[in-house]
């Protein structure tokens, strides 16, 4: 069996669709599903469920996953380690990333990594935390940028994000200079989801305050529309805030809110060079 089997394996279940595999690798529909059908041949078992409304793994399948990326990840950092040998760097890296640390931070990391190895190829995937997460625990990530603590990984704290209020600039707290949490009690409240709500759920259980949250929303540019709507108020991070953004109002809170921005691996101590070198780089930035 090839590398590259394995390879067209794993595209299609992380894309979910053979013509989405067969444009990410340079193949026809054909090709993607010939190597597959070749891959189960020499396995014996049928790994994927076709029909109508896509492909899932089949039972085979979902044993088989997890030591086909092993097989994938080890074949590429033996490339990535004979390329160092010859003193040329290649590869590739997969990075998870949330939002607001994608559209804000994570261009001038990725910018600033290929300079210096412009033949390394990076893939983004882009989700919640719970995503993030997943991903790195069953391979489809290499690395993940994520709130911590994250214990369930090998971890790296990168910097501090601080949680602000935000109100439309006609609420009553629009003036002060200081927020304390107590003011919030049964105020019109949005709720950002996508991992913020945990912490400021649990923030706001501490000080015995119950908003009254009107919606749930998980993305960030329609919670800080509806602050400018004057539909509620919300909590959210510095990150998040653009640096124009008219009739609303920042106001730090009275006891100071933080999350933790960090990387997350599933092992350093196996990570490629290129890997490596990233988390490196994005160290120094910070």
């Amino acid at each position: 069996m090839a590398i590259f089997q394995y390879e067209v394996f794993l595209a299609v279940v992380d894309s979910g669709s053979f013509t989405k595999a067969g444009e990410k690798l340079g193949l026809s529909q054909s090709g993607v599903s010939h190597n597959i059908s070749t891959l189960e041949n020499e396995l014996g078992v049928v790994l994927l469920h076709r029909n109508r409304n896509g492909i899932s793994l089949t039972d085979a399948g979902e044993r088989a996953i997890s030591h086909i990326r092993q097989i994938v990840h080890h074949a590429n950092l033996l490339e990535q380690e004979a390329a160092l040998i010859k003193g040329i760097e290649k590869g590739s890296i997969k990075i998870g990333s949330f939002p607001s640390f994608s559209s804000k931070i994570l261009p001038n990391i990725i910018s600033t990594y290929m300079k210096i190895y412009p033949n390394i190829q990076i893939e983004l995937y882009e989700g919640g935390y719970d995503d993030i997460k997943n991903w790195l625990a069953s391979g489809t990530i290499d690395i993940g940028f994520l709130t911590l603590p994250a214990n369930e990984f090998d971890t790296i704290q990168l910097f501090t994000d601080r949680l602000v209020l935000l109100v439309h600039s006609n609420h009553r707290l629009s003036t002060k200079k200081q927020v304390h949490i107590e003011s919030l009690h049964n105020e019109s409240f949005i709720m950002p989801k996508a991992g913020c709500d945990v912490l400021i759920k649990d923030f706001l259980k501490k000080s015995n305050v119950q908003p009254n949250v009107l919606f749930e929303v998980n993305d960030n540019n329609t919670i800080l529309s509806m602050v400018q709507e004057e539909l509620g108020i919300t909590i959210i991070p510095e990150m998040i805030f653009p640096e124009k953004f008219s009739n609303t109002k920042v106001i730090p809170l009275e006891h100071d809110l933080f999350r933790e921005i960090g990387i997350g691996l599933k092992s350093m101590e196996q990570a490629s060079p290129a890997v490596k070198r990233f988390n490196e780089i994005a160290k120094e930035l910070f």
